[in-house]
């Protein structure tokens, strides 16, 4: 008689068969980790090269191309040097780090998007991918909001709910998501042309992201049935 597989290899087989699925926990971790450890600058350089790996390992598990995940691994690698050089406070390689983190956060949401919208059948995994890349969108405009504020005050924050005023990694990236949630509370508001343009932007992208995903898996789900 063949002998029963052991529970956790159905665990480690069905992981590996949704790889998006640990971006997405793994994500959601650093969001959580972030009021623990981001008042701290070390701690802030620790979770943006964490956050960085994890977008390299994001590639590997969507096995890209050789070339573009080579590609990849030397603007993470960058990156995470200017991170880890910059120094506290305001420095002309903050904006270089928060654009070199944008450029790359957007490249991989891009290559995640492919695979999430791609004409084969939706499975698990594409679930997860596209809940990733949505997750990652606000990721990206985070760093460019952090990139305009570098440039000078681009936004002003209610000092009640941020003493000083000062746009953090932690106020930035809860103002992405309200943005592309469109929920916008308004305790943060854009002071510049600069700043308005992204938000316009990210705006227009969190609504057409939901609206074209429902109409993707609608569309699939139509072709299903008709067979």
């Amino acid at each position: 008689m063949p002998s029963r597989r052991h529970p956790w290899l159905h665990r480690i087989a069905w992981l590996r068969r949704n790889r998006c699925s640990l971006l997405l926990v793994a994500l959601c971790l650093m969001i959580l980790a972030n009021p623990l450890f981001g008042s701290l600058y070390a701690g802030h350089r620790a979770l943006g090269v964490s956050f960085l790996l994890t977008l390299v390992l994001a590639c590997w598990a969507l096995r890209l191309r050789r070339a573009a995940m080579m590609g990849l691994l030397v603007l993470a690698i960058a990156t995470s040097i200017v991170l880890v050089l910059s120094p506290h406070g305001h420095h002309w390689l903050r904006p270089v780090t928060n654009g070199g983190a944008a450029l790359f956060t957007g490249i991989v949401t891009i290559a995640l998007l492919r695979y999430v919208l791609d004409p084969h059948v939706i499975s698990t995994d594409k679930v997860f991918g596209a809940v990733a890349a949505y997750v990652l969108i606000a990721f990206t405009f985070a760093c460019l909001f952090m990139m305009v504020q570098e440039g000078g005050k681009a936004f002003y924050v209610v000092t009640a709910n941020e003493p000083g005023g000062e746009l953090s990694w932690s106020v930035a990236m809860y103002f992405s998501f309200t943005v592309l949630t469109s929920t916008g509370f308004g305790e943060i508001t854009p002071l510049t042309d600069e700043a308005r343009s992204l938000i316009v932007i990210e705006q227009v992208l969190g609504v057409m992201y939901v609206a074209f995903l429902v109409a993707r898996l609608a569309n699939l789900y139509g072709h299903a049935t008709r067979r």
